[in-house]
C-alpha cells in the first residue's frame, strides 16, 4: 500500500492499530454504541482496566474482542472489497458475530452475553 491513512475516518491520520481501534472517530462511534468509554489520556493497559471497571460486567473481554474483530473486518472490506463505512452494517455484523460467541462461550457467560446482545438497540 502506498497510503497508510485510516480508511475508516479519512482524516489523513496514519492507520496505526491504536488509531484504528481507539482513536478513529468511526471506531469511537462503535464504542459509544456499546457503552464502552476509553480514556485516551492513559497508557493502553490502564485505559483497558479503567474501561473494564466502568463497563461493570464479566463479559467485557468478549465484547471488546468481538468489536475489534468486526472493526478489523470492516477495515479489510474497505481496503480489499471496496466497501464503505457503515455503522448499520457494523452493528449487524457485531450482533451476528456475538451470537456465534454466545454459542462458544462457557454456559455461565453465554446467558449473560445473550441477554446483553438482546438489549442492544
Amino acid at each position: 500500500m502506498d497510503d497508510y491513512s485510516c480508511v475508516l475516518c479519512n482524516i489523513g491520520l496514519e492507520g496505526s492499530v491504536f488509531h484504528l481501534f481507539f482513536e478513529c472517530p468511526f471506531s469511537q462511534s462503535y464504542w459509544h454504541y456499546l457503552n464502552i468509554h476509553w480514556n485516551l489520556n492513559l497508557q493502553p493497559l490502564y485505559m483497558i482496566i479503567e474501561a473494564r471497571t466502568n463497563f461493570g460486567s464479566i463479559i467485557f473481554r468478549e465484547i471488546v474482542v468481538t468489536a475489534c474483530w468486526i472493526i478489523w473486518k470492516m477495515r479489510n472490506n474497505i481496503i480489499f472489497d471496496n466497501a464503505s463505512c457503515n455503522l448499520s452494517v457494523w452493528k449487524s455484523n457485531f450482533k451476528e458475530e456475538l451470537g456465534l460467541v454466545c454459542i462458544k462461550a462457557k454456559p455461565s457467560r453465554s446467558l449473560i452475553l445473550k441477554q446483553w446482545r438482546e438489549s442492544l438497540l
